[in-house]
């Protein structure tokens, strides 16, 4: 059975963010994976990166060694964040900061070398944003720079998905109920293509 990290970035529980991680969180279920749910805000995540942890591969809290234990068994991970100053949310990139740091999910070897210890061989990340996308792409998408080579390109993922969908804020109903039916087809498709080899 496909193992699944679903991460969810926003602190507003009725937000479009979750409606997209609930409706992933369904399509991946009925294609047959397990989901295991981080819901950064609601879990009570500490973005902070105690003292005790730089240089480590140790853990200060029980919340976070689950997080890593359930990133490292993963097949594939799902990201669900908004865009907020073209970046991740704080509390995402403190979840990016602890539980995907050197020794843990990368190592670095001779000559800045990077060896990526990730299982997970797909990633699917969807954004929400309240700019147009020309924007972002004007800004040469820093996102993607972000997820598809720095943080999953470590990791060793090799096979990174990414949806957009914007402008979230003025979009009418049926525009989101279309955005939802592609976040459900994107997922059901990578679990797809994770059970037969893909």
């Amino acid at each position: 059975m496909t193992r699944l990290v679903l991460v969810v970035a926003h602190p507003d529980a009725g937000s479009f963010g979750h409606a997209l991680a609930a409706a992933t969180e369904a399509a991946a279920t009925a294609a047959g994976a397990t989901v295991r749910r981080h819901d950064l805000y609601a879990d009570g995540f500490d973005p902070r990166m105690p003292a005790s942890e730089v240089g480590t591969t140790t853990f200060a809290d029980a919340l976070t060694a689950r997080y890593a234990a359930e990133v490292l068994a993963a097949d594939a991970l799902v990201v669900v964040h908004p865009v907020w100053f073209f970046q991740v949310p704080a509390a995402l990139k403190g979840w990016v900061d602890r539980v995907l740091r050197e020794g843990v999910v990368y190592r670095l070897g001779g000559g800045g070398a990077v060896e990526g210890l990730l299982a997970a061989r797909a990633a699917l990340v969807l954004n929400t944003a309240n700019s147009p996308l020309e924007v972002e792409e004007g800004l040469g998408d820093p996102l993607d720079v972000f997820w598809r080579r720095v943080v999953f390109g470590y990791g060793g993922v090799r096979d990174v998905r990414r949806l957009r969908f914007a402008k979230v804020a003025d979009s009418t109903p049926a525009a989101r109920a279309a955005w939802l039916e592609e976040a459900r087809g994107a997922v059901t498709a990578l679990v797809s293509d994770l059970r037969h080899g893909g």
